[in-house]
């Protein structure tokens, strides 16, 4: 009799230890964020009616760096802060493709298109061209005057020319161009 009783309580409390388990697990559930259009599928959990993130992810996804220090117990974050007036360059958010190059005696004119490859908006775009000597130094610069639009969606294009005006000064040291961008991933 003693021994069925033991049983019965023993039961009960594996049964009120999984049931307080189970809610548990049901309120930490996986929260899906979209921070600057990117979806992080169950990155955040809700606790007490708020959202909570581990500062790792929203970091990374922020296009930061993340590190810890165990012997400090300090976490250092640091995300990249654009130039309020040029933007940043945006080397993995896009695709360039010249379509024509028109070489004159004293200018060069490039045009083509820019492809959002990235999953962000990009905004304030400004396409640029450089004209490098053999060492990759830059030689001079020149910004599009007619870039359209100024603002590309993932897998939007748009189009672009660049004029170099002066290019007759350094054509003949083997000058070559290059095409950059540069705006706000949003």
């Amino acid at each position: 009799m003693m021994g069925e009783r033991l049983i019965k309580l023993l039961l009960i409390g594996v049964i009120l230890s999984l049931a307080c388990t189970a809610g548990v697990f049901a309120d930490t559930k996986g929260i899906n964020l979209i921070i600057n259009g990117q979806k992080l599928e169950g990155a955040g959990v809700m606790v007490d009616g708020q959202v909570m993130v581990p500062i790792e992810t929203l970091a990374r996804s922020m296009g930061g760096t993340f590190e810890w220090a165990p012997e400090s117990e300090t976490a250092s974050v640091t995300l990249p802060v654009p130039d309020p007036k040029t933007g940043i360059d945006l080397t993995d958010d896009y695709a360039i493709k010249v379509n024509k190059i028109t070489e004159g005696i004293t200018i060069l004119t490039v045009s083509g298109e820019v492809i959002n490859t990235g999953n962000r908006r990009l905004t304030t775009l400004t396409v640029y061209g450089k004209l490098l000597n053999t060492d990759n130094q830059e030689l001079t610069r020149t910004y599009s005057t007619n870039l359209e639009p100024t603002e590309l969606a993932p897998g939007e294009t748009g189009t672009f020319e660049v004029i170099f005006m002066d290019y007759d000064k350094f054509k003949e040291n083997n000058a070559r161009y290059g095409i950059y961008v540069q705006g706000f991933p949003l």
